[in-house]
């Protein structure tokens, strides 16, 4: 037979404690810390996923652009005097180019006083 005292402490054990908030939980439809990290892993693979699928859409539209400006004849080549990397850009009307190495961010050219005009004395 179960007397108050047991019946008080079975209600109020840690057991029940926790089944109770367990089922409270599922009841007013809040997510577990588990179920909250796993939705979170998988929005971040979708993310990711999707930051990828773009990556690669648009070095495909950069090579398509750069294959047709290079086959009209619209594009430089210029190879930095400083760090020897290649350098592409385009030659259009209203496309102002900068003379700095996108890769060492040095000047393409070598810059000597003469290319100044200025004389020696």
């Amino acid at each position: 037979m179960m007397t108050l005292a047991t019946s008080h402490r079975k209600l109020y054990s840690r057991e029940s404690i926790g089944d109770s908030m367990t089922r409270s939980r599922k009841m007013s439809g809040k997510m577990t810390t588990k179920q909250l990290q796993q939705r979170l892993d998988t929005i971040e693979t979708e993310f990711h996923g999707f930051g990828n699928a773009a990556a690669t859409e648009l070095m495909k539209h950069n090579q398509l652009i750069y294959g047709l400006l290079s086959d009209l004849g619209k594009l430089e080549t210029i190879k930095c005097e400083n760090c020897g990397e290649e350098i592409s850009r385009p030659i259009l009307k209203g496309i102002e180019n900068t003379d700095e190495c996108p890769s060492c961010g040095k000047s393409l050219f070598v810059v000597t006083l003469d290319d100044f005009g200025g004389e020696e004395e």
